[in-house]
């Protein structure tokens, strides 16, 4: 079981990301509620990608604790998928980060948006 370790760790890890993936997606209402506001990125997403960003580091340092004790054909399966699941870590963490930009951006316009609204409402109670 320890040599399946690193990668039942990756699994989680990389699940965990598609998680903050779909929330900020969610969040920022790109398929339903489009004229609803979106609201900013909350501190509990931003600690949800910081601990994402943990745990997909956490599978290769655990690859490099146990490495000695595996047998040959296995260590070279972890070797061959190895360059491929870390470029697949960077961009889950990266698709994050760009989608709480993207968030933030938007609950930005929207607050705008509201700003500029009520403002024109009092502007038209007024005359």
């Amino acid at each position: 079981m320890a040599n399946a370790m690193p990668a039942v760790l990756w699994v989680i890890a990389a699940a965990c990301c598609l998680l903050v993936i779909a929330i900020t997606v969610l969040r920022s209402h790109y398929f339903t509620n489009q004229d609803k506001p979106v609201q900013p990125v909350t501190w509990t997403l931003v600690g949800a990608h910081v601990l994402t960003l943990v745990m997909i580091a956490l599978p290769y340092a655990v690859f490099l604790g146990v490495r000695d004790s595996m047998p040959a054909a296995l260590l070279a399966k972890y070797a061959k998928v190895g360059v491929a699941s870390a470029v697949i870590a960077v961009l889950l963490i990266f698709g994050e980060l760009v989608l709480m930009y993207l968030q933030a951006k938007r609950a930005m316009m929207s607050q705008i948006d509201e700003t500029l609204n009520r403002a024109s409402q009092n502007r038209a109670k007024k005359k």
